[in-house]
């Protein structure tokens, strides 16, 4: 199992790696802006987090069992990936653009086959037994992200506002997205914890 691990680990660290250096391409040409500005997605950040997490699982578990610290980098990673597929699955495909916006090209690795690769590394190969509490720190990633972004979606002077590309604000709605938003992760925490 330890094998199966740090090759599944291996690999989701290398497919990340490869589709967040596609994003600093255009037309055969580098371009850093380009690049630099898709990490204010949550689907980037995530994976980034999670593909750096998985790297250190892997290195981790060639000396032996993986440390505390790294499965709990895993655990966080894991949640976080697993918030993205949830939200592109039930809210972003359904209601803004249908699957073929969210899951084609790199879109299918960040929003789908990344998320599984992880969520099953995690539970069939290197899930301990851990605290309720413990299981709720999933929640850590997105509360940060979720403040930064509502800062600069709703509350950023203008000319320094995102555009709220999830359409989380639409209608005057960001409280009840927030509420949802954390109220699936803590779910999906509940869920981790359970498995």
């Amino acid at each position: 199992m330890r094998t199966a691990s740090i090759v599944i680990n291996a690999a989701i660290f290398a497919c990340t790696l490869i589709v967040i250096l596609s994003y600093f391409r255009n037309d055969g040409k580098w371009e850093i802006e380009c690049g630099r500005r898709m990490f204010r997605f949550f689907t980037v950040l995530s994976n980034a987090f999670c593909g750096l997490a998985a790297l250190l699982m892997a290195v981790n578990q060639l000396g032996g069992e993986a440390s505390p610290l790294v499965l709990r980098l895993k655990y966080l990673g894991t949640v976080s990936v697993t918030v993205t597929l949830v939200t592109v699955l039930v809210f972003l495909v359904p209601f803004q653009g249908g699957a073929k916006k969210w899951l084609t090209g790199g879109n299918i690795y960040m929003h789908l086959v990344g998320p599984i690769m992880a969520i099953l590394s995690f539970c069939l190969l290197e899930k301990r037994e851990m605290s309720l509490a413990a299981a709720m720190t999933g929640l850590l990633p997105l509360l940060l992200y979720g403040a930064v972004y509502l800062y600069k979606v709703k509350f950023a002077p203008e000319g320094q506002r995102w555009e709220d590309v999830y359409g989380f604000d639409r209608g005057g709605m960001w409280p009840i997205s927030c509420i949802a938003m954390v109220a699936m992760t803590a779910v999906i925490c509940v869920l981790f914890y359970l498995a």
